[in-house]
């Protein structure tokens, strides 16, 4: 087994540059590396760093903007290199961590090592910090752009940093660095044949499936990747699919749907990874996972309705909320690579040319799109109280800086605007910080506490910070629709949210419901963060 990983690792189109990665990386603090997806840079890097010697004089960090990409990415590590998860290689993520004090190589989400900012700002624990998936400019992506620069600063050259992204778009990334040098790896990428759809499609949905059907039955072998928004159209698409399969005739090969998003749990996301079973083609139903942060084997046709969900700032509930929006050129040339990387494939996409041609070049960074009293609230939970000095890569307007300083100031998080010390965190402020959610439902947590409500306003806080826990499949909406024709369709973060609480409790202990499914993260098994969040409120 330990053979057979070597002689993998070996063959990946990373391994022939390794020499030269090593030397360039090293000879310098900042350096960028660009590599398509599945070129290996996200686990061969760190463990070349690792055997060069870099390991000794403190730990490697590898960010990740997703949690399943730096769970998975860690225990694939640990398995090539032969050692239990925790040991030498773990990980760190919101809820869930695994490493120890022998840990050398730590993979986390960029929000965690966000969190070890606001004790240590230096990053004093570690030798290399690695900032991947760059390209998809998350709010904490760019935030700790910033902060490691700054740590790097004080370090005086004993921090090294390495920025790899997937898309060639690294000039902007170097010159943030001081002119780091870039260093291109080469991936393995086949010819794509890409096809537009001759008109716009009103529904994609049923177009995906179409394609889908319509594929299955035409092309040679090979799995089909289609790239949808979110959970509920995936189920949605996966019971249209079964339904149709029941229809097939009895000597027509299968179809074996596995779906991919991020609330999946990570034994179900591993599925993906596998050959599906004897006389059945894969047919994977993904959120934007699929586009950089995960390579899945035996793709050869992608279909894209061209559409994804982002996070954007939502005036009518006051928070940030994801919304469907059209993807960039960039994530749409990503998208159709995932059909190539093994042999030559094909691309559908579920829009016109000119579509296409519409489309952004690159994706907006998250910071120009949403709130930014979060973002505040953590930079000065790190000490820079002049947040207009800020070494933002892309900055944020002086009046949004300005507006979220006022809503702080309203819940009581900051003081001090005027005078030569500038804007500083209250007592509350601190506490709030701490919380992984929006400033107001942190305040809302900790006054809850005083009242003896905290249980319940946890239950508002945990319904206000998803996008939805139940799924109402399509054909039930249109019941629901049709029984009620003068009452619309509530919004789940609206503000009548509260009256859902005692729904929500009547849930948590059931494994479903009559009408819907219950998400996941509401089942007992995964309360473990809303126990602790009632703990600390009421300490």
């Amino acid at each position: 087994m330990a053979a057979d990983l070597q002689k993998w690792r070996r063959s990946l189109p990373i391994f022939p540059a390794r020499g030269k990665l090593l030397k360039e990386i090293k000879a310098r603090p900042s350096c960028v590396v660009v590599g398509e997806t599945g070129s290996g840079k996200t686990t061969q890097i760190p463990q070349y760093l690792l055997e060069s010697g870099v390991g000794t004089s403190g730990v490697v960090a590898v960010t990740q903007p997703r949690r399943v990409a730096a769970v998975s990415v860690a225990k694939r590590v640990a398995e090539e290199r032969g050692c239990q998860l925790g040991s030498e290689v773990g990980y760190a993520v919101r809820f869930d961590e695994c490493y120890s004090s022998e840990t050398r190589l730590k993979y986390m989400t960029d929000g965690m090592l966000l969190r070890e900012a606001m004790s240590d700002p230096t990053l004093s624990r570690y030798s290399t910090v690695i900032l991947d998936e760059a390209h998809e400019r998350t709010v904490h992506t760019d935030l700790l752009f910033g902060v490691v620069k700054a740590a790097q600063g004080k370090r005086r050259g004993d921090l090294r940093v390495v920025v790899m992204s997937a898309t060639l778009a690294a000039e902007e990334f170097s010159l943030y660095f001081n002119q780091a040098k870039v260093l291109y790896v080469q991936g393995r990428q086949f010819p794509v044949e890409v096809l537009y759809a001759a008109e716009p499609q009103q529904d994609y949905l049923h177009s995906a499936v179409v394609s889908i059907l319509q594929l299955h039955c035409s092309m040679g072998p090979g799995d089909i990747l289609v790239f949808l928004t979110g959970r509920e159209e995936i189920e949605s698409v996966q019971g249209v699919l079964r339904e149709c399969q029941s229809m097939f005739p009895s000597n027509w090969q299968g179809i074996h749907v596995q779906p991919l998003y991020a609330a999946l749990p990570s034994h179900h996301q591993q599925q993906v990874f596998k050959p599906a079973p004897q006389g059945c083609r894969k047919v994977i139903l993904s959120t934007n996972i699929a586009e950089t942060s995960v390579t899945i084997p035996g793709v050869r046709c992608v279909v894209d309705p061209g559409l994804v969900k982002a996070r954007g700032y939502s005036p009518v509930v006051g928070l940030d909320i994801l919304s469907v929006q059209p993807i960039s050129q960039a994530q749409a040339r990503q998208r159709a690579g995932r059909a190539g990387r093994e042999a030559p494939g094909s691309c559908y996409r579920l829009y016109t040319e000119h579509t296409f041609s519409q489309l952004r070049e690159n994706s907006e960074p998250e910071i120009l799109r949403c709130t930014l009293t979060s973002v505040v609230l953590e930079l000065l939970a790190m000490g820079m109280s002049d947040l207009l000095t800020f070494d933002f890569m892309t900055a944020p307007s002086e009046e949004g800086l300005v507006s979220a300083l006022e809503q702080l100031c309203l819940l009581g998080a900051v003081e001090g605007r005027e005078g030569k010390e500038g804007v500083r965190l209250t007592a509350l402020g601190g506490k709030m910080a701490t919380f992984p959610l929006e400033p107001g439902l942190s305040r809302a947590i900790l006054q809850s506490s005083e009242r003896g409500c905290s249980e319940e306003v946890v239950c508002v806080a945990a319904l206000l910070s998803v996008d939805s826990v139940f799924l109402t499949p399509p054909s039930l909406r249109d019941k629901m629709a049709a029984a009620h024709p003068q009452v619309p369709l509530p919004s789940w973060r609206s503000p009548d949210s509260t009256g859902r609480v005692p729904c929500l409790h009547s849930c948590l202990w059931e494994e479903g419901l009559v009408q819907g499914k219950l998400h996941p993260s509401a089942k007992p098994a995964s309360c473990i963060g809303c126990s602790t969040t009632v703990g600390r409120a009421e300490q």
